[in-house]
Formats: C-alpha cells, sequence, structure tokens
C-alpha cells in the first residue's frame, strides 16, 4: 500500500508547490561514514540485507533533520546490478525490503522516492545498453517500486539522453509521478552544460520533458556548479528544477576531492540561493549527512 494516501492531482500538488520539498542526503557514502565497507558487485544494496537496522537509521536521522522525502536504497538493485552477486532472481525482493526499510523511517506525511540509476556504471556512458535491454531492464524495475509501494519514482544520475528517455517513460508507464535528474560534465566557463556521454543538458531535458517528467534535477555535481547550469536550461517556467550535490567532485584519476561544501552552513548558503533561484526540490548527494539536511532545513525555513 501506499504510505501517502494522497490522489494523484494531491501528490503532484504537493510535489509542484512554490516552496521547495526537502530531499534527504547520501545513502552510499552515509553507509560508508558510518563504517558499512561499500564493495562490488553489490555496493549499497548488500545493506538491505546485511545492515537492515544502520540503513532504517539512517532514514530516520534525514526524517529528523527535516526531509520532505526519503529515496529508498534502490540505485543498484535492478537486476542486472544484482546478478554477479548472485543476487538477481531477488531483485523484486530487495527492491520491496528497500522501499519497506524507508517506509519504516518516515514520519505522517514522508514521501519515499523510489530510485532508478543506470543499469551500467553512472561514471562510463559507453557502458549504456542498447535500447532494447534499457527498456526492459528498466520496465522491470520500475514496476518493482510501484508494487513496493513508492510514492514517486526518481530517474537519477543519468549520463546519456537514451537512457534518460528510455528509464522516464518506463517509470512513467506505472503511472506514479516522475522526476529525471543528470549529472553533468565538469562545467568550463562559457561552455553549455553536458552530460558525462557529451550531449547537452538542454537537449537531454527537452527529451525527457516532451515524454512526460514533472521536473529536471541535477544530482552528483559539485554544489557551486548547480546554478550555473540550471540557468542555461531553457525550459518553460512550469517546468520545475530540483538540485542535490555532491561535497567534493570526482578528478580525472579518480580520486575525490573535497569542497567547501562538506561544511553543512557552507552547503546551506547553496542551497539558500537555490531556493532564490526558484529551485523547487533540494537535497544532498555524495558526501552530504544528516547534519547538511538539517542545515538546509533551517537555512530554508528558519
Amino acid at each position: 500500500m501506499r504510505g501517502v494516501l494522497l490522489s494523484m492531482p494531491g501528490l503532484i500538488h504537493r510535489l509542484t508547490q512554490p516552496e521547495p520539498l526537502l530531499f534527504d542526503g547520501a545513502t552510499g557514502t552515509e553507509l560508508q561514514r558510518r563504517g558499512f565497507p561499500l564493495a562490488g558487485p553489490a555496493w549499497s544494496a548488500a545493506a538491505i540485507l546485511e545492515a537492515p537496522d544502520l540503513l532504517r537509521q539512517i532514514h530516520a536521522d534525514y526524517v529528523a533533520a527535516g526531509a520532505d522525502i526519503l529515496t529508498a536504497n534502490t540505485f543498484r538493485t535492478h537486476s542486472r546490478n544484482l546478478r554477479e552477486a548472485g543476487l538477481d532472481k531477488r531483485a523484486a525482493e530487495l527492491t520491496y525490503r528497500a522501499v519497506d526499510l524507508a517506509r519504516a523511517a518516515a514520519a505522517e506525511g514522508t514521501l519515499v522516492a523510489g530510485s532508478i540509476a543506470p543499469l551500467e556504471d553512472c561514471y562510463a556512458p559507453d557502458r549504456t545498453p542498447d535500447t532494447s535491454a534499457l527498456i526492459a531492464e528498466h520496465q522491470e524495475h520500475a514496476e518493482n517500486l510501484r508494487a513496493a509501494g513508492a510514492d514517486l519514482l526518481l530517474v537519477e544520475t543519468q549520463i546519456t539522453i537514451r537512457e534518460a528517455v528510455a528509464a522516464t517513460a518506463a517509470a512513467l508507464s506505472t503511472g506514479l509521478p516522475v522526476l529525471t535528474s543528470f549529472t553533468l560534465q565538469h562545467g568550463l566557463p562559457g561552455t553549455s552544460p553536458s552530460l558525462l556521454s557529451g550531449e547537452s543538458l538542454q537537449q537531454a531535458a527537452n527529451q525527457v520533458i516532451k515524454v512526460g517528467a514533472l521536473g529536471i534535477l541535477l544530482n552528483c555535481i559539485p554544489a557551486d556548479e548547480i546554478l550555473p547550469a540550471l540557468r542555461q536550461i531553457g525550459c518553460s517556467p512550469a517546468i520545475p528544477l530540483g538540485a542535490y550535490a555532491n561535497t567534493g567532485r570526482m578528478l580525472p584519476d579518480g580520486t575525490w576531492a573535497s569542497t567547501t561544501a562538506e561544511n553543512p552552513a557552507v552547503y546551506a548558503e547553496h542551497a539558500t540561493a537555490w531556493k532564490a533561484a526558484e529551485i523547487r526540490w533540494i537535497g544532498g548527494c555524495c558526501g552530504t549527512t544528516p547534519r547538511h539536511i538539517s542545515a538546509v532545513r533551517k537555512a530554508l525555513y528558519g
């Protein structure tokens, strides 16, 4: 059953109200920060089986910090993602468990989003599967999320237009509201924002809006790169925008470099600027913690 008993028009109205809704922060890096090792092949999905109490506590801490929307730990519960770990036959079960853990931590009125990530490495656009696989596998995952009781679907960290469109269309077929979020190449002054595939963010946004996405978000990029990129999206004002950033950046050699946004107060300053720019959904991605979300909540709402 759905945890938030709103009609579809009521749910969409809540998602698109003028005041920003606050997403939670990172799950994967927060599991790691609290001592759970993130390792292949199951990566964060392993916590559903091996550390459910820790995962539930992380969700609960984000609720206590003020999150309006929890993202279930389904970033890596596609059958494809679980195959190397021998868990592909349990994809539906792990998806249900992940949604249940988020729901168990939710307060009254907290929405639970189901995460739909790229099928392959989210830093390797050249590994994006063929279109028939994208359609079939994202459809399976989206249906699992709907059956598990997610309130909305978050197609996130998208790196190619082809997969973003396929995943968004699959998600929309469930009848749930769908938000689509992209990650970008490091932006250089004077250049147009591009996906990791090199494709234009503007073209990507146009394509998923045409399919029916409720809004466009950016995630998994440094906080200081959010506004310059979003300001270049020439969408209708009726298309809401959102942002959930990293506290650092991935360098070309694969190492992580922290930014000043690692400080929750600095991250909250970025979020305040996002709100001023009428960004509708605000949260955190890699490196953010409940402290970041609490700081954002206080900055946005006092």
